[in-house]
């Protein structure tokens, strides 16, 4: 397992953000997780991040398979400038396309406690009145009401109407395994049951290492 960075977890909140790149990956070992957490993050060690880049977190599966990044632009015209302009797609044909995502609502539940686990459900939804309708159905039900160790819950809404991202922070692996025992998962299943939102599932992440403007 990658062992736990003291950088802090990306401000997903902030104002001058225009576009957040998700990219989740399989990888299958820990081995596998430390190289691609690495190789994602050489390029920003020294020297200054790319113009309009704000932040780059690279996580990785506490199950030792999946490694996820969420990186924060200013724009996706200046991401995809930025994509022309270095021919990252020519340099690496295999490179995953990221999931644009647009910051939709969140909540802090626990201001001042420090998160260290990260879990980031997904769910697949049939256009972008569906998209707010799941995330509000949440965050202003079972996700709305404090939890204890649920530091913030963030919902993150597709640029192509076709998914909702729930970024939520977590104090520790515990508080998340009291709340999977507790009644809540149930309430969130029954804010979701509606025809055309699908739960994909998600998995608990730990910070490899970030960078940030």
């Amino acid at each position: 397992m990658t062992p736990p960075t003291t950088a802090p977890f990306p401000d997903v909140s902030r104002s001058d953000c225009g576009i957040v790149l998700v990219t989740p990956l399989y990888v299958g070992s820990a081995d596998a997780q430390r190289a691609e957490a690495e190789r994602v993050m050489a390029p920003y060690r020294e020297g200054p991040l790319p113009e309009g880049m704000l932040s780059m977190s690279v996580f990785t599966c506490t199950e030792a398979e999946n490694v996820l990044t969420y990186a924060q632009w200013t724009s996706d015209e200046v991401y995809r400038e930025y994509v022309r302009d270095t021919g990252r797609y020519e340099r690496e044909p295999d490179a995953v396309e990221p999931v644009r995502y647009r910051l939709y609502r969140g909540r802090v539940l626990e201001p001042g406690s420090v998160p260290t686990l990260l879990v980031p459900p997904v769910f697949d939804v049939d256009g972008r009145e569906r998209q707010r309708r799941a995330a509000d159905n949440l965050l202003d039900g079972p996700l709305g009401t404090p939890f204890p160790g649920l530091v913030s819950s963030h919902f993150h809404i597709s640029v192509d109407g076709t998914r909702v991202l729930n970024w939520a922070q977590w104090v520790d692996e515990e508080s998340h395994e009291r709340f999977m025992q507790s009644e809540r998962p149930k309430e969130c299943f029954e804010a979701l049951t509606m025809p055309g939102v699908r739960g994909i599932g998600g998995k608990r992440y730990r910070l490899a290492d970030s960078v940030v403007r």
